[in-house]
């Protein structure tokens, strides 16, 4: 037990979180600007999520399927784009979710015809549309 006239050890040369807030320096300041330039990108991304929910019918997992697919099946040569079929397995490595998840939300995306699906694998369909939203997302 402790006795009341004895020190708290550390106590004296410790700096409270709360005293460190207090005092911001150019360099806090600058890294708080930096962060409010990245919540704008944030609130574009949000944007770009909300936005195909609302006229394209479309949940955040099949956008963010619809963008891999986009991603994966298509290349670029010469100035065309080429767009190869791509199999489910490599869209679900790539966000780190089920197969099964992505198999059926793809099959969504196949009904409302932005995504073909053929023996071989799956590709974008409406490229148009993957560029639209993809540079929404990006801009």
């Amino acid at each position: 037990m402790r006795r009341k006239s004895q020190p708290v050890q550390g106590g004296a040369d410790r700096i409270s979180p709360l005293s460190a807030l207090k005092q911001p320096s150019f360099d806090a300041f600058c890294q708080q600007a930096q962060m409010f330039e990245k919540r704008e990108k944030i609130a574009r991304l949000l944007r770009a999520f909300s936005s195909p929910r609302k006229r394209l019918g479309l949940t955040p997992d099949e956008l963010l399927i619809f963008f891999a697919i986009g991603y994966l099946s298509t290349t670029m040569s010469n100035g065309a784009i080429h767009v190869i079929p791509i199999g489910m397995i490599d869209v679900a490595a790539l966000l780190g979710i089920p197969k099964e998840t992505v198999r059926r939300k793809t099959m969504r995306l196949v009904d409302l015809e932005y995504v073909g699906s053929t023996p071989k694998g799956v590709f974008i369909k409406q490229v148009t549309v993957w560029c639209q939203m993809l540079e929404r997302a990006v801009s």
